[in-house]
């Protein structure tokens, strides 16, 4: 009997242990990232970045310059990073239904080459920074046809937003940049000049410029806050797509950046040119000139928080009172 027992139990003690949760979730995942259909879209983003070289150093080297003119390149190798933390964040809808789509993804890919040979040939006539444009504009044709040809039409449509978010990789010609900005530098000399009657200063105001009793500023191209209003257009469209179920809604909180970034920024000018005048005129040429813009990029952040709350505010009372009806 003790003999019985003893044989009995000794081979359970040689088995091995059953598998853990947390080996087999990741065993599971390295398994669904080696499958088939992600080794070829990977092969085909590495493809890309041979293919799209020249643009996408180009693209590089305009992000990294300090120059006014470009500004607008700032943000552009930030999209494809937003996009894959989008698809990864909403990974299970995007990819509940998946299937190859040769037929769509080649012409798609065939596409995206013609648009970057295109832009080559068109350099001279159109710009450099037109053409650019039009290459940048090719690599998102090209990445979409990848994404098309390995999961197919559904994932695609599924998945539309990030995905679409991708053309704002491609830099905005200055012919629709123009317009948005001018408002924006408008909107902030106004707001300037209303401080100023608030604050009882004595000026003049000849369009963008201010003549003050010891000094004379001029709201340029280059304080119209570019950064700002891109930082905060692109933070609108990823808050809304988040947090705000309506369109409506998504829209009237992008349309909030405008007066955001016009109020504050004018706010920016006015200080700066009330320290100059009353404080020490230092101020004009310092530190807070060149570097200060976060700490009021920071406060336009706050303020487009503020109005995603408020929209939410009203879906929330709606909630609260389905539950109470239940």
């Amino acid at each position: 009997m003790l003999n019985r027992s003893f044989g009995a139990s000794a081979p359970a003690t040689e088995q091995d242990p059953p598998p853990q949760p947390a080996a087999m979730s990741i065993a599971r995942y390295a398994a669904a990232l080696a499958s088939p259909r992600n080794v070829l879209f990977l092969f085909f983003a590495i493809v890309s970045l041979f293919v799209f070289r020249a643009p996408l150093t180009t693209l590089l080297d305009y992000s990294q310059r300090a120059q006014h003119r470009y500004d607008k390149y700032s943000h552009t190798l930030l999209i494809p990073l937003i996009t894959m933390a989008l698809v990864l964040l909403e990974r299970r809808r995007i990819f509940k239904s998946v299937q190859y789509s040769f037929r769509i993804g080649v012409i798609l890919l065939l596409l995206g080459l013609t648009v970057k040979a295109y832009a080559g040939r068109a350099i001279n006539p159109l710009g450099e920074e037109n053409g650019l444009s039009i290459s940048i504009l090719g690599l998102v044709i090209f990445w979409s046809a990848a994404f098309i040809l390995c999961y197919g039409t559904r994932a695609y449509r599924a998945g539309a937003f990030p995905l679409l978010f991708l053309l704002l990789t491609v830099p905005i010609p200055d012919l629709l940049l123009g317009a948005p900005l001018w408002a924006v530098r408008y909107e902030s000399t106004e707001v300037c000049s209303l401080i100023f009657k608030l604050a009882g200063i004595p000026f003049v105001q000849n369009g963008f410029e201010f003549v003050l009793p010891t000094i004379t500023i001029e709201v340029a191209e280059q304080c119209g806050g570019i950064h700002a209003t891109l930082a905060l257009f692109i933070a609108s469209l990823v808050a809304g797509h988040l947090f705000l179920p309506s369109i409506w809604k998504k829209v009237l909180l992008i349309l909030f950046v405008f007066p955001i970034v016009s109020i504050t920024n004018g706010i920016r000018i006015a200080a700066l040119t009330l320290l100059t005048v009353y404080v020490d005129p230092r101020f004009m040429h310092g530190s807070l000139h060149r570097q200060g813009g976060i700490v009021f990029f920071m406060l336009a952040l706050l303020c487009l928080l503020a109005g995603l709350r408020l929209l939410q505010w009203g879906q929330r009372v709606k909630k609260s009172r389905g539950e109470v009806s239940c």
